[in-house]
């Protein structure tokens, strides 16, 4: 048990000492928020196109397109998302807060924490399936922000600028560009492979200090409430209801592995952007940005351990 226990803690480590060398660098004054921004941003638009080709290059997309997860992964979604809506609807009443409240119970971190977290734990030649299942709930996640915001905001969601924005993220291109590649048949050079590799490599490493050095901790002024719902949502009500689903489906290793850093990855960065550009209550969303990503490095190891005590994984 101890075993399991520590590749569980092993699996995070690495997660945890990149956000601490990001706290550090932002505590020194190394990095701040108008850097930490531009450079997010870079890595997003520079390399994670490359993240994502290398993880889904010389796989065999149809045997990695698992029908049976990917509809699962879509459903539960769309199932975080409309009870989210419903509940927080219900419990409050101020559309500045509820726009906040909802993206941060269905929208998980999942490129930053999960992807990096499942090379750890499974190698990284076997994280295909996560890969996979990022193609489509990417697109979920930026579609329904938009609409979240918009709708309680009074605006009006124009689909053809959202198809647009949705198409040039960045994981969406590298993994269609992928599949173009492979379908076509076509072979890259050892070097340029090398070099795609390399870029790939360090994404995750750079992407999860910026990370750690966007963490405000002196801008923290809890709403507990609030925080509480969403915090207890995010990384225990949802996780459970969707690993168990998961577990009652069939699914186990590294289709497993990727519904539970679906479900119990951190608030994503970019709500606090998309809530605080989109007349939401952005203080909030930093927030929970901040607190979940932190607590996510202890909660996910224990989900991790009780797959693994279980022989899940």
């Amino acid at each position: 048990m101890l075993q399991n226990f520590l590749i569980c803690v092993n699996a995070v480590i690495p997660t945890a000492i990149y956000l601490c060398i990001g706290v550090l660098l932002r505590a020194f004054k190394i990095l701040g928020d108008r850097s930490v921004k531009k450079f997010t941003h870079v890595i997003f638009v520079a390399l994670y196109p490359f993240m994502m080709f290398d993880n889904l290059y010389d796989k065999n997309i149809g045997e990695n397109m698992d029908l049976k997860l990917v509809l699962y992964a879509i459903g539960f979604t769309l199932f975080q998302l409309v009870s989210s809506w419903i509940f927080v609807c219900k419990t409050e009443p101020d559309n500045y807060h509820r726009g906040a409240m909802i993206q941060a119970l269905y929208r998980s971190n999942y490129v930053l924490m999960g992807l990096p977290i499942a090379t750890n734990l499974l190698g990284k030649g076997n994280v295909a399936p996560i890969a996979v299942v990022l193609l489509f709930i990417v697109p979920i996640y930026n579609a329904a922000a938009v609409v979240i915001f918009e709708r309680f905001r009074g605006g009006k969601v124009k689909p053809k600028q959202m198809a647009l924005q949705i198409i040039k993220n960045p994981i969406i291109e590298g993994g269609l560009a992928t599949l173009v590649v492979m379908a076509l048949g076509i072979r890259l050079p050892e070097v340029i492979h090398g070099t795609v590799t390399t870029l790939s490599d360090c994404t995750s490493p750079i992407a999860l200090i910026l990370l750690g050095a966007g963490l405000n901790f002196g801008a923290f002024k809890s709403d507990t409430r609030r925080v509480a719902i969403c915090t207890t949502g995010k990384l225990i009500a949802f996780p459970a209801l969707g690993i168990a689903g998961a577990v009652l489906l069939g699914f186990t290793d590294a289709e497993l592995i990727a519904i539970t850093l679906m479900t119990a990855a951190p608030v994503a960065l970019a709500s606090y952007a998309m809530a605080s550009s989109m007349g939401g209550n952005g203080r909030l969303a930093g927030e929970l940005v901040v607190l979940t990503t932190v607590l996510a490095c202890f909660t996910i190891p224990v989900w991790l351990f009780i797959l693994k005590t279980a022989s899940l994984f």
